[in-house]
């Protein structure tokens, strides 16, 4: 785990302190019985619901499977085969989001029963999770979808990025018509993420080190606010901190780097591969790529996947070390807290889904939340700029763990 104490120097701190969880569960898979697994049968993608009710994966084959979601220590397979409903797309799911609330004057159906799932085909189709009915089918990319991105603040557009080098911008309002085309890409952009708090702030991450923060300007207008430099390889995934003032994303070159989008700073880069390749064979295979980040929504830990067949969840901001570790019988592919970041899901090369139970603090401190609830409106050039303590201004910026 390396910590950036300044701009300019970087300190190495090992992991002293490794805490195995043990409260596992595994959600049944419908190929789960054959001997011989295939290609297409993979869980690439798994997601909650904004209220945490729901919970859905792919388990391949252009299956999703949701059901309703319990408590990791209460969820046994009687449970989710009595929740449990199915929904056919027709081809391999490579990405899924559930929208979070927003107001539809024009519909019948709830916002946060949507569920969109991007298909390899280069289709999005969104669906009622509730009774599997198919909402609106979007067709223009022409190539695999890999990131789905809802806007927040109650904006009912949906943003996607594909293989095919492009981003683009529906607007559910409007009978999901697409109201704009990003092409401004020269290579597959892998992830694409809103940030949490402002509309107008949209990362996108993939091929060729690119790392591309956009001020998202209407539905009809985006351009690059700044590039990101500092992987050595391909970014697969990105995930914004609930304040809106950090960006994780996840590299092949074995690496997290947490970033201040904002004033182009590293924060905190976190290490799977100790020392750490250098960038001539960070494109080899040395089997400790890192496949996905997931921010905790308390905005106090981090899950990353490694090719390593484990992972991680990071406490940061804390003095000790510490990581909790979750082994898995074959390769992750992507993981997403929960909404109440008591449960972890993880999904995997062989069709499995991981459920693990995360200790996490019931209350926060007081400093913490301050702090949560002031990046929010305050930015980190108007932070350098307020008359304040330097120690202060550190904190505001996560410019060193506490």
């Amino acid at each position: 785990m390396v910590h950036l104490n300044n701009l300019t120097e970087f300190k190495y701190t090992d992991v002293t302190n490794t805490e195995f969880l043990d409260d596992i569960r595994e959600l049944s898979c419908i190929h789960r019985n054959r001997v011989r697994w295939k290609p297409g049968r993979e869980t690439r993608c798994c997601a909650f619901s904004s209220s945490g009710d729901k919970f859905a994966w792919s388990p391949g084959h252009g299956h999703v499977e949701i059901i309703h979601m319990f408590t990791v220590s209460q969820l046994n397979h009687g449970d989710s085969q009595r929740e449990r409903n199915s929904i056919t797309c027709g081809c391999n799911v490579t990405s899924m989001k559930f929208a979070p609330p927003f107001v539809m004057t024009e519909n019948k159906f709830s916002s946060t029963s949507l569920l969109a799932t991007g298909l390899e085909n280069g289709q999005i189709k969104i669906w009622d999770s509730n009774n599997g009915h198919l909402l609106f089918n979007l067709s223009d990319h022409t190539d695999i979808v890999r990131g789905l991105s809802f806007s927040p603040c109650g904006i009912p557009l949906l943003v996607s990025c594909s293989e095919d080098k492009t981003i683009k911008v529906w607007d559910l309002a409007d009978d999901g018509n697409m109201t704009l085309t990003v092409r401004q890409q020269k290579f597959p952009v892998l992830d694409c993420a809103f940030s949490p708090v402002n509309p107008h702030v949209l990362a996108s991450v993939g091929m060729a080190k690119m790392v591309i923060v956009w001020d998202f300007v209407h539905k009809r207008s985006c351009r690059p606010a700044g590039r990101l430099l500092g992987h050595n390889n391909d970014v697969i995934s990105c995930s914004w901190s609930p304040d809106g003032a950090l960006l994780a994303t996840a590299s092949h070159d074995t690496t997290v780097i947490i970033w201040d989008p904002h004033a182009n700073v590293q924060i905190t880069v976190l290490c799977h591969l100790y020392p750490l390749p250098c960038p001539i064979y960070a494109g080899g295979a040395n089997g400790a790529w890192v496949t996905s980040v997931n921010f905790s929504n308390d905005g106090t830990k981090i899950a990353t996947v490694c090719e390593d067949n484990h992972v991680r969840v990071w406490k940061l901001w804390n003095r000790q070390d510490t990581v909790y570790v979750v082994p898995l019988s074959k390769s992750g592919l992507q993981c997403r807290f929960s909404p109440d970041d008591q449960t972890l899901a993880i999904s995997q090369l062989n069709g499995i889904v991981t459920l693990a139970s995360v200790p996490c603090r019931k209350v926060l401190s007081l400093r913490h939340l301050s702090r949560l609830a002031a990046r929010k409106a305050i930015s980190s050039k108007m932070i350098d700029l307020m008359t304040l303590p330097q120690p202060i201004k550190d904190y505001l910026a996560y410019r060193f763990p506490l």
